[in-house]
């Protein structure tokens, strides 16, 4: 296998394993799962930290894919449609926690520098502009909407009382503080 096939290999199969060991993950307990002998690793990346970017990295650069292959079905009912992103945005707002806590902090700026952001305001716009009509803010303004939602996964670290379940999310996204409408269950 050529170097950087071999980088690109092991980077993308210890995506999974940073994300349950965090930190804790050994280079050994990454060669055994991989099958290959510790050295390779080291002679791939040279160090532990390289690795780690790398991983990172990786994680991020498949996240932007999945944004191009599109996040929900468009065609989806909208509660639906809302129930799918809160699920999906908040896992990955947990996951991406657990890969900004293996890189210094002045390093995960970089992680986002350049067009992504723009890609998943597009993409979450993409799946909420066949029900423009029936929203009252703008289809753009989705994606901070789901990250708010995302975001909420985390407000029970904080207060064991506070946390929200996905369908807590949902109806207040679809339906605020006052309750659904009338004639809705």
């Amino acid at each position: 296998m050529a170097p950087d096939e071999r980088r690109t290999m092991i980077a993308e199969q210890a995506v999974p394993l940073f994300l349950e060991y965090g930190s804790a993950l050994t280079t050994r307990q990454l060669a055994e799962h991989l099958g290959i002998a510790e050295g390779t690793i080291f002679r791939a990346f040279g160090d532990k930290e390289s690795l780690v970017r790398a991983v990172v990295e990786t994680f991020f650069a498949q996240g932007r894919a999945r944004l191009a292959d599109g996040l929900v079905d468009p065609s989806l009912p909208l509660e639906e449609k809302v129930a799918k992103l809160v699920h999906g945005t908040r896992t990955w707002t947990q996951q991406m926690m657990r890969m900004f806590s293996l890189v210094p902090r002045e390093d995960i700026h970089s992680l986002f520098a350049g067009p992504h952001e723009d890609a998943y305001r597009s993409a979450v716009a993409a799946v909420f502009a066949p029900d423009a009509d029936k929203l009252t803010i703008d289809v753009g303004r989705m994606a901070a909407i789901m990250r708010m939602a995302g975001m909420a996964a985390g407000v029970a670290r904080f207060d064991q009382h506070a946390g929200f379940t996905d369908d807590e999310l949902v109806g207040f996204i679809l339906y605020g503080i006052a309750g659904r409408p009338r004639g809705r269950d």
